[in-house]
């Protein structure tokens, strides 16, 4: 497999999980302790149309919808409750599209959760900037691209917004100006797909030169996502040696400021979707509190019906009653996962099974 990563103690190596030792010896054993973080979608909106959107079926599905301010803040003070660690604002739709996704940070922080923020960037003002760089742990903008057309091409924008990649790359460099004293890590986020396959090496000079502290490269999931599912495949013929190449290149724009991550490991070596293990274990790591007011058991499949576990609007503590009930056990039992999309936690079902169902690490010995 081609080289991901230069040091292995970095935020996108999927043995993390191990930290959460607890956690995962629950799943092998049925029981499931309160999620280690929470997603929270603050609007379905979004001001994009990207080629691949995983969330394209519940924006379509739900519309404009976005969760309140008062909700925004009983949700904060419910996660503290519960004991929640961090919460990724992020999917479902742009979060910054909620007018209160900037003072529902501070709340979070307030709370003594660590806040994380997945945005395209278009709608950062220098407000923003500085609420992200002195309280958000890590942002990450989407940006798939290195050129201005191709990043439009990519999101789905009209030839009128073709001086958008550089607005967004102006509103990065305002929150890494403002996070040079603080504790935030902002990322270059790439999804490699045909359209930006020869722009990897470009794309990395550019954040490099804006002072990101991460570029993180990962195939795009293609198969079984709503919005492309039934599409031809990404073909990448004529392209892995390229693409090897440049990550090699990019690599050695490392230093100790800049990390370069290609991210492989939970796809197969022609990009598509890798299920190397027989069941759904960790998705309750994490639960999602969607704008649409519901909870989803599955930030891959946000708008499933057959994975919501209950309504969080207008009370939060709904969630207590059926957590760790039979119904949640079964739901994630039941879900196939040969139909699933590109799995997050696919490293993370793997190691529950090779780790902590058939002890393959030998546990007890040092």
């Amino acid at each position: 497999m081609q080289k991901e990563w230069n040091s292995p103690w970095n935020p996108f190596n999927s043995a993390k999980v191990l930290m959460w030792r607890e956690w995962l010896d629950g799943f092998a054993k049925g029981e499931y302790l309160p999620p280690v973080t929470v997603d929270t979608d603050p609007s379905s909106r979004c001001n994009y149309l990207c080629l691949w959107c995983n969330a394209d079926s519940i924006i379509q599905k739900n519309g404009q919808k976005e969760i309140s301010r008062d909700q925004l803040f009983r949700l904060s003070d419910f996660y503290a409750e519960w004991g929640i660690h961090s919460s990724c604002v992020a999917g479902g739709g742009e979060p910054l599209m909620n007018k209160n996704t900037p003072d529902f940070l501070i709340h979070l922080r307030k709370n003594g959760i660590e806040p994380g923020l997945i945005t395209n960037g278009s709608l950062i003002d220098d407000r923003i900037a500085q609420i992200i760089a002195e309280n958000w742990r890590l942002v990450g903008f989407s940006m798939d691209a290195a050129t201005p057309e191709t990043y439009r091409k990519i999101k789905g924008l009209s030839l009128s917004h073709i001086d958008t990649f550089s607005r967004v790359i102006f509103n990065m460099k305002k929150v890494v100006d403002f996070a040079r004293y603080s504790n935030c890590n902002v990322c270059y986020k790439y999804l490699l797909h045909p359209l930006n396959a020869r722009e990897i090496l470009s794309a990395a000079r550019i954040a490099k030169a804006v002072g990101v502290h991460d570029f993180h490269l990962r195939p795009v999931g293609w198969d079984n996502v709503p919005k492309t599912a039934g599409q031809e495949a990404p073909d990448y013929t004529g392209l892995y040696e390229e693409i090897d190449n440049q990550i090699e290149q990019a690599m050695l724009l490392e230093d100790d400021s800049f990390h370069f991550y290609g991210i492989r490991h939970k796809f197969k070596p022609d990009f598509s979707r890798q299920i190397n293990f027989s069941r759904c274990w960790a998705a309750p790591l994490i639960l999602t509190f969607g704008a649409d007011g519901n909870c989803h058991l599955c930030f891959d499949m946000r708008g499933r019906e057959d994975l919501i576990l209950c309504r969080h609007d207008p009370d939060p503590h709904e969630v207590l009653k059926h957590w760790n009930s039979q119904r949640h056990k079964d739901i994630i039992k039941n879900i196939d996962v040969n139909k699933c999309p590109r799995c997050t936690f696919g490293a993370y079902n793997k190691i529950v099974e090779d780790v902590f169902i058939e002890d393959k690490m030998c546990r007890y010995f040092p």
